[in-house]
């Protein structure tokens, strides 16, 4: 039977994205200097485990040309996470362990927000809904920007926070927790007037840490994390869901249909989540993946270490390796409405950190 905890309904609009199809079994050659030239076809795989170790008569689709936007040395740090609603509303968070920052792209310039670089340590993920902003990062930092002004909220915890997100300002989710600690994962609620902790300890078995949420509606709702862990929201209660691997999951996106998980910390992990059921993708020519993000017509792109980024096309589910032109790891690849998608990271595996941007038109 499976376990559920309950916590209060809500109410949402639901996205509409067009789905990938269902199934697809991959292919990935391995070449010199460390890189990976690779294209794969569609395979009606629904259910199943793909070893990536097939080649499909399939076209891949075209590879997109990405280019720098940006980089950044240890004064800035690496950046972890890019949100933005369009052209004029894009903001990229991240920094050094003791010091977060906060950029804004302004008339084609990445500009520092030193209204928050000083009072914050390194930021991990940023959400918005409308004007409203809010940032998550180590030490429990949580950090709302309304009209204009940051707020630091109190999460009453000390854990690093990985990811937020949330369907209205009152109505906001947090993930977070230490993959190498003994205490369960972290999993806190807003309700717009103060923070509250979920208790997962009986949904999360051996896994410490949840490092993304995304949700379709406040009704549909993942949380991923360390061991496989996968959790849904139904609007009344958090579930565990049965996962198809136990490695380390880092990033999730989806659209009406369809949910991608990105993993892997020494192999390349994708999760795909079609009529209630997953199946699991493995990429061996790949370090892992740590991002995901599904276009408005169904095209899914992942990023992960050694500056992979695959891109697969709508529906057909062949896919090829785009060159990133940088060997750093890619946390997150978000597209703009109605303008260019953006892949960031950086080198984060000691500090100082230095960070990239990297723009695909």
């Amino acid at each position: 039977m499976m376990e559920r905890l309950a916590v209060a309904p809500r109410s949402a609009l639901r996205s509409g994205r067009r789905a990938l199809a269902a199934g697809v079994v991959v292919s990935a050659l391995a070449c010199g200097d460390g890189g990976v030239d690779a294209t794969g076809g569609a395979s009606a795989t629904t259910g199943a485990t793909s070893d990536a170790s097939t080649t499909f008569a399939v076209d891949p689709p075209e590879a997109h040309t990405w280019r720098l936007s940006a980089s950044f040395g240890a004064d800035v740090g690496a950046i972890f996470s890019l949100w933005a609603d369009g052209p004029e509303t894009i903001m990229a968070v991240g920094g050094q362990p003791l010091d977060g920052v906060v950029l804004e792209y302004r008339g084609g310039a990445w500009v520092e927000d030193e209204t928050i670089h000083a009072a914050v340590p390194r930021l991990n993920w940023v959400h918005g809904i409308g004007d409203f902003r809010v940032v998550v990062g180590y030490y429990g930092a949580i950090v709302h920007r309304v009209d204009g002004v940051w707020e630091p909220q109190m999460s009453g915890i000390a854990a690093p926070l990985w990811g937020v997100w949330g369907a209205r300002p009152d109505d906001l989710w947090v993930v977070g927790g230490s993959a190498a600690g003994d205490a369960a994962p972290v999993l806190l609620h807003y309700d717009g007037d103060a923070w509250a902790q979920v208790d997962v300890s009986a949904l999360a078995g051996s896994s410490r840490a949840l490092f993304k949420v995304w949700g379709r509606a406040a009704d549909d709702v993942f949380a991923v994390g360390a061991g496989g862990l996968i959790l849904h929201y139904d609007g009344v209660a958090w579930a565990r869901e049965a996962s198809p691997t136990e490695v380390t999951l880092i990033g999730v996106d989806g659209d009406d249909d369809e949910v991608l998980v990105a993993g892997g910390r020494s192999s390349g992990v994708l999760l795909r989540r079609v009529a209630g059921a997953w199946e699991r993708l493995d990429f061996p020519a790949y370090e892992g993946f740590d991002g995901a993000w599904i276009d408005e017509l169904g095209a899914a792109t992942v990023v992960g270490r050694r500056g992979a980024i695959l891109h697969f096309a709508p529906e057909a589910q062949a896919w090829v390796a785009e060159e990133s032109g940088v060997e750093d790891e890619l946390h997150t690849v978000v597209g703009v409405p109605g303008g260019p998608v953006f892949a960031v990271g950086g080198r984060f595996d000691s500090a100082p950190y230095t960070g990239v941007i990297l723009v695909r038109e």
